[in-house]
């Protein structure tokens, strides 16, 4: 039964658990909009290069002309589709991926059938090599494979003469168990390595404590703010008061605590894309093109509602207007900062904090 199961779950999810894989379907669709469109391009190059020559010579080339012209076409189709319509709608990316490997078989089935006393090789070819090139789940491939072998067996047994039907039937079906079989082992290998890719992305990217991005991938992006808003960038900076005494007062798990409820209500304000944790207590989060007062009164309740919790943040908020000049992020942030050390100040001003150290 476990045998059973494992297989199972090598044509379903290539190795991996659903779960994961549908993790996954993100980087997934990711992956093959680039693939898709590298082949897409290189795939429509060579069938108009294929057209062109055509025109000028008969005999094998002449006769594929309209072949080589309408699957062209259909590449450039595929490729204006993962320019355009994909960013809107990642989804369909999977659709694209069986149209591009449909008309490459279509192809190849194609050129096999143009000599009826040989037995065939492009179809063959196309057969090991397509569904290699993009991820997807090993079963759906399997079932592609499986209808080409039976369409071709089936044009092969009208088209070709009778010596030659059982050779190309016969090597059909054997090269069609061998890519199944090479599909599941090297889906295997691509969905295991992305999953590595994705783990070693999120370490590098996430603090591991609270889930927010990190001071490296903080690093990284607020450059990039400006380009993102059209009206305004606001910027939050915050810094956790009385963690050290927490720490010592209560244990590392308490202060360890306080930093969770802390990171999650600035992630549940801000998303969960603009919010870091860029020290041992210190938060940014940054907003585009928003109200500065709503930003403003947003902090406020904030503050209040970790104050019940037993928990003090001192924020300080600011905000720079997009012009024809780019937005200084490092001034910005700065500003922020200089403010978030005020209301620090004035906090530890009060007599009811005073004997806090910072």
């Amino acid at each position: 039964m476990n045998y059973i199961k494992k297989l199972k779950n090598l044509f379903l999810y290539a190795g991996v658990e659903k779960e994961e894989y549908d993790r996954l379907l993100p980087n997934i669709h990711e992956g093959n909009k680039l693939l898709l469109k590298i082949f897409s391009w290189l795939a429509g190059v060579m069938f108009f290069l294929l057209f062109m020559v055509s025109l000028f010579y008969q005999g094998f080339a002449s006769a594929n002309s309209t072949a080589y012209f309408a699957s062209g076409m259909i590449m450039l189709a595929i490729l204006i589709c993962v320019q355009w319509v994909i960013p809107k709608k990642p989804a369909l990316v999977t659709i694209l991926v069986y149209i591009f490997e449909i008309v490459l078989y279509a192809f190849g089935i194609r050129i096999s059938m143009l000599h009826a006393d040989r037995p065939a090789v492009s179809a063959v070819a196309f057969l090991l090599v397509s569904p290699l090139l993009f991820y997807d789940r090993p079963i759906r491939l399997s079932a592609l494979i499986t209808a080409v072998t039976a369409v071709f067996s089936v044009m092969v047994s009208y088209l070709k003469e009778p010596d030659i039907v059982a050779i190309d039937i016969w090597n059909m079906i054997t090269f069609a168990v061998v890519a199944i079989a090479s599909t599941l082992f090297i889906m295997s290998i691509k969905l295991r390595a992305l999953v590595q890719a994705v783990q070693i992305d999120f370490l590098s990217k996430t603090d591991l404590l609270t889930g927010l991005k990190n001071r490296n991938h903080y690093e990284s992006r607020i450059q990039g703010y400006p380009g993102k808003c059209s009206s305004n960038v606001i910027c939050v900076y915050g810094d956790v008061n009385g963690l050290h005494e927490l720490n010592n007062r209560e244990g590392h798990q308490a202060g360890d605590k306080m930093l969770r409820e802390v990171a999650g209500r600035i992630q549940s304000a801000f998303g969960a894309d603009d919010t870091y944790r860029i020290g041992g207590d210190e938060f940014v989060a940054f907003r585009t093109d928003g109200q500065l007062d709503d930003v403003i009164r947003e902090v406020d309740c904030m503050i209040q509602e970790l104050g019940r919790q037993g928990y003090h943040v001192s924020f300080g908020v600011s905000s720079r207007d997009k012009s024809q000049e780019d937005i200084d992020m490092n001034a910005l942030i700065k500003e922020a900062e200089n403010k978030m050390y005020s209301a620090k100040e004035d906090y530890y001003s009060r007599p009811e904090n005073i004997k806090r150290s910072r």
